[in-house]
């Protein structure tokens, strides 16, 4: 049985959140690390100031970093790719990167080196950073988040991180269905070393995730050393039918975890069907345009600010600049919503 904690945190004080994660990891099966070289990994979708939501916040980078040092791990290293990852990148304006020089561990660069592996589940093979050969563990961080292709974000889709830059959008067009796009997440996951996963929920996002929703205090965090299981805490927090959750469905019907079943949940503080948000504005898993297809991206130009990293990331090359202007080849969309998740300006929405 799959041991998940909740615990209450109500803000992102130093010392209340190293409480916190110190009694959400006690409570949940934490893995032995002593003599094991650890990465951390955060979710970073983009370099950006922590109060948008969009990112880990810091203190809970910082207060795990203080935790593993303290059950004697070798080395802990950090690191993600974000959606537009460049060369040398130091998230610094999410203040991730100043922790790892406060707490004296290494910010790893996810496109130094990478290699190919076949996956389990879609048996197709994947490019990930070869960061994941140097580690014997690793941790995530993942955000308390929507996302308007996969319904939520959560512990188990933070691996596609591992997927170095430009090699993520891509998987976009080989599999633009939602349950082939849930495969790949869990074949990645079964590859990641993945351990433990703490979930900064104590200010989440609603509505338009992952990158252009509106933070919400959620005031918890949960963990657990079975992923799937945190994923199904907060598809269940956020009023969803975890089922209904591609990622969470695909995990369940392929045992990716001992977590088969809802009834395989052992919550040992908050139990999630206890604090439902009835007010949370999730993503409908149902939304589709008339034709019956998912809804294509909307632009609005009054909003766009050119920055062109809709264009930049466009796995299927649907997006042009014309006269100042985002056009949209609607024939080459795959409705991956890349170009939504990177816009900075909240220039492009998914509308019903």
């Amino acid at each position: 049985m799959s041991k998940v904690s909740i615990v209450k945190c109500d803000s992102y004080d130093r010392e209340k959140v190293y409480q916190a994660v110190v009694k959400a990891c006690e409570h949940s099966s934490f893995p032995e690390v002593q003599g094991k070289k650890i990465l951390i990994k955060p979710n970073i979708l983009s370099d950006s100031p922590s109060e948008k939501a969009i990112t880990t916040n810091p203190e809970i980078l910082r207060a795990m970093i203080k935790y593993v040092k303290t059950k004697g791990a070798t080395s802990i290293v950090v690191g993600d790719s974000p959606a537009l990852h460049k060369h040398g990148l130091k998230p610094t304006k999410s203040g991730l990167y100043q922790i790892c020089e406060e707490e004296g561990v290494e910010w790893v660069n996810f496109l130094k080196g990478n290699f190919k592996i076949k996956l389990p589940i879609l048996e197709k093979k994947i490019t990930l950073t070869s960061t994941i050969n140097d580690i014997d563990l690793l941790i995530t961080l993942p955000k308390f988040k929507t996302h308007e292709l996969m319904i939520t974000t959560g512990a188990l889709k933070n691996q596609f991180g591992l997927v170095p830059g430009f090699h993520k959008s891509p998987q976009h067009v080989k599999y633009p269905r939602r349950d082939d796009f849930a495969k790949l997440i869990c074949g990645i996951h079964t590859q990641s070393k993945a351990a433990f996963a703490l979930m900064d929920a104590i200010i989440g996002m609603e509505g338009s995730g992952p990158g252009n929703g509106t933070p919400r205090n959620i005031g918890i965090l949960i963990a657990s050393n079975d992923l799937l299981a945190v994923d199904i805490a907060q598809a269940t927090i956020m009023g969803h039918n975890p089922m209904d959750i591609p990622v969470i469905k695909c995990g369940i019907l392929n045992k990716i975890s001992d977590t088969t079943k809802f009834e395989d949940m052992d919550y040992t503080d908050i139990n999630a069907n206890d604090i439902i948000l009835e007010d949370y504005k999730r993503i409908n898993p149902n939304k589709k345009s008339n034709n019956g297809d998912r809804v294509k991206p909307t632009f609005i130009p009054e909003k766009c600010i050119l920055c062109k990293k809709c264009i930049n990331i466009c796995p299927a090359s649907a997006l042009s600049l014309v006269n100042k202007k985002i056009i949209l080849n609607e024939d080459k969309c795959v409705m991956c919503y890349c170009c939504h998740e990177v816009c900075p300006a909240e220039a492009i929405e998914i509308r019903n």
